[in-house]
């Protein structure tokens, strides 16, 4: 195609990962791309977000499918991809017993096309995530997919973040819900759920016994409603993690709700980033962790005064890497293909998520900018990870001192 391959393209060809993003490839570069991939039998997991490959591009990636059958990870983020393109993998996909994980995040997808994946969904069995956040999917197509997805019990990872979700598709979102069997993770934050919609998902809960992690953040959650979402969770018995960061919710409401979960045999990790709360519900907070084991989130502490960000992350870090280093193990070594004892903070991230570790990027970021001991920032040395010998570095600890001293305030 008188093209000239990129030379990380034909370092990293033989990978198990290929990641492509953001190289302005457009339609002829991935048409040259796909191409190449025709026979390929090393990469699992193709990343081709931010190369503006539109419609035309997305089919040779659906065409290339119908002939590659290791790729099983397929990223096409924020690539305007419309219709023609969604149909086109969309009809792979009816047939295609090999791609578990799709994400289409980010390309503006509206309710139309909602109607394409949602009868995908009806006919395929093996697909376990989908990342369908910030598109403009609006009551109309979520009405479509949730349809779609009462009868799929496979798919067990959903994003509808971001999109144009009000009140009326939260309720159908809550009926899906109360139904479905398959869902572990459901990330619904920056819709809209009103009152009515708060009750739905709540009611939702009660039924629900297959969610294992949901994000309500930023959803307008009715917070007078804090009293009977503690009775939901403690009827509902497998949920784990619940996030309502960014929600407005005033103290005596979240002091109803921290009543209702003290007895909650599930619920172990609680997300109220970005909420602020006085001393004395932080002694309150803190009192409750240690009673129940429950990993509390929240964002500062000191009222109306200057506030003190919660420096505890890193604990729940701690926890996870000790407690699942045979499952980290062998993915740090599998990223450091150069036998460096490096890996890079991308590849670093992705094995914590392989793993298990849910944490909102932020919350990661800043935990990744904390451990990184090494000079370069780009790398983290997996070595001392495995070994436990720098599993969370005092320079935590340095910075936990400092921050309290600047703000005359020892939490």
């Amino acid at each position: 195609m008188n093209m000239i391959p990129s030379s990380y393209f034909t370092r990293h060809i033989k990978d198990p990962s290929l990641c492509l993003r953001h190289l302005t490839l457009g339609c002829n570069g991935t048409i040259a791309v796909t191409k190449a991939l025709m026979t390929n039998t090393f990469i699992e997991n193709l990343d081709l977000s931010e190369n503006n490959i539109e419609d035309d591009g997305a089919i040779s990636v659906a065409k290339m499918l119908t002939e590659n059958y290791f790729i099983t990870e397929l990223t096409l983020s924020d690539n305007k991809i419309q219709d023609r393109g969604v149909a086109a993998l969309c009809e792979v996909l009816n047939d295609h017993s090999y791609v578990k994980s799709l994400s289409l995040r980010g390309n503006g997808l509206k309710d139309n096309t909602a109607e394409l994946l949602a009868e995908m969904l009806k006919r395929n069995y093996t697909l376990a995530k989908l990342d369908l956040s910030h598109n403009s999917f609006s009551c109309k197509g979520i009405s479509t997919l949730c349809t779609a997805l009462q009868t799929n019990d496979s798919l067990g990872e959903l994003d509808l973040s971001w999109n144009k979700v009000r009140a009326t598709g939260s309720i159908l979102v809550a009926k899906m819900l109360a139904v479905n069997m398959g869902l572990v993770s459901f990330l619904f934050s920056n819709n809209g759920l009103d009152k009515e919609g708060t009750k739905a998902i709540i009611k939702a809960l009660k039924t629900n016994s297959s969610l294992v992690s949901l994000d309500l953040c930023n959803t307008r959650f009715d917070t007078t409603q804090m009293k009977e979402l503690g009775k939901s969770l403690g009827v509902n018995t497998t949920l784990r993690i619940l996030k309502l960061g960014k929600n407005t919710i005033k103290e005596p409401d979240l002091e109803l709700l921290l009543n209702a979960i003290s007895t909650s045999t599930s619920l172990y990790i609680l997300g109220l980033e970005d909420i602020s709360v006085s001393k004395a519900l932080y002694t309150r907070l803190c009192d409750l962790e240690k009673e129940t084991g429950l990993v509390i989130h929240y964002g500062h502490c000191g009222g109306y005064q200057r506030s003190l960000p919660m420096l505890k992350n890193e604990l729940l870090l701690d926890e996870f890497i000790t407690t699942n280093i045979n499952k980290l193990a062998p993915l740090f070594l599998n990223k450091d293909k150069e036998k460096t004892g490096m890996i890079t903070v991308k590849e670093f991230k992705e094995c914590l998520k392989d793993a298990g570790l849910r944490l909102s990027t932020n919350q990661l970021n800043w935990l990744l900018d904390m451990i990184n001991s090494s000079n370069n920032d780009d790398l983290i040395s997996c070595r001392d990870l495995i070994s436990g010998s720098k599993s969370i570095p005092a320079t935590l600890e340095d910075l936990r001192k400092k921050s309290a001293k600047r703000r005359n305030w020892n939490p």
